[in-house]
């Protein structure tokens, strides 16, 4: 039985609340100079303030969905002997990274992620494709996982299934 050694999804949260706290001011700056000039109840098929409000929960539902369509769909697993990356909703894709299969790996971090605590987690194979883990919360960390993983030779010695699954 293999071993999970971590778990991860992307982290989006300090992205999604900073996109709300950012959609939040606009619309009070936006409703106070809407009251400023006398114009929030002016009526076109509904009040202004209506529409400032239908127009901002519009913006934010757009401005979030994206992040939480990445968080649902992507899901990262480190086992004792490989990296597992799963991918789709609707069509779920699975990359395994076997130890013998790894090449390299980078870890990329823009000043906004450092600050949260965040970055992107490249993994380079030997057949030249790149896998690439976004958002994930302390990436320096398990990038030393996904290392010592990697690093560690994998031998397999033949015959030895058969004496374990006979002494159970």
């Amino acid at each position: 039985m293999v071993r999970t050694l971590w778990t991860g999804k992307p982290w989006v949260l300090p992205g999604v609340v900073a996109k709300s706290v950012v959609i939040g001011v606009v619309a009070v700056v936006i409703l106070w100079l809407e009251f400023f000039f006398g114009i929030a109840y002016t009526n076109l098929i509904m009040p202004i303030i209506l529409w400032t409000g239908l127009v901002t929960f519009a913006a934010w539902i757009i401005s979030i969905a994206h992040p939480l369509l990445l968080r649902a769909s992507n899901a990262y697993i480190l086992r004792e002997d490989s990296l597992e990356i799963r991918a789709g909703i609707l069509t779920s894709k699975a990359f395994v990274v076997a130890p013998s299969g790894f090449s390299d790996l980078e870890v990329v971090r823009s000043i906004s992620a450092r600050i949260v605590g965040s970055g992107n987690i490249i993994v380079r194979t030997q057949g030249d494709s790149d896998v690439r883990m976004e958002k994930v919360r302390s990436p320096l960390k398990v990038a030393a996982q996904i290392r010592e993983v990697m690093a560690r030779p994998v031998i397999r010695i033949g015959g030895q299934e058969q004496i374990q699954e006979q002494k159970r």
